[in-house]
């Protein structure tokens, strides 16, 4: 059972610090953070960094963000990458909207996103 980390910026002029900072802060292993840089507008499983932290986590692993926005733009593609990662087995934490599957209110309580809502 490992904790792994994922990033995403949308552009090069963008900084990710903080959330790998938070990551970190959390348990995540630098060499287990996974990174993207690139647009929202490409789906979860076309961004490259997505693609290797998925073909890596095994069931058991637990995905850490830093903001559940940050696997997908899109309402749709949050809850696409979420099935992927359940599918295998894989539980997801964000740190930042108090999703924690190891937690009865983290798995039960809504999150709000803006107009999106999201349950844990």
């Amino acid at each position: 059972m490992r904790l792994l980390g994922y990033t995403r910026v949308s552009t090069a002029s963008q900084d990710a610090q903080l959330q790998l900072d938070a990551l970190v802060d959390s348990g995540v292993q630098k060499r287990d953070v996974f990174a993207d840089v690139t647009s929202g507008s490409r789906t979860a499983i076309e961004r490259p960094g997505m693609k290797r932290l998925l073909d890596y986590a095994e069931s058991g692993d637990t995905v850490v963000v830093w903001r559940i926005d940050r696997l997908g733009r899109s309402l749709i593609d949050v809850l696409n990458t979420v099935n992927l990662m359940r599918d295998k087995g894989v539980k997801i934490k964000s740190l930042s909207d108090g999703i924690d599957p190891e937690t009865t209110s983290g798995r039960l309580t809504p999150v709000i996103h803006g107009d999106l809502r999201i349950a844990g």
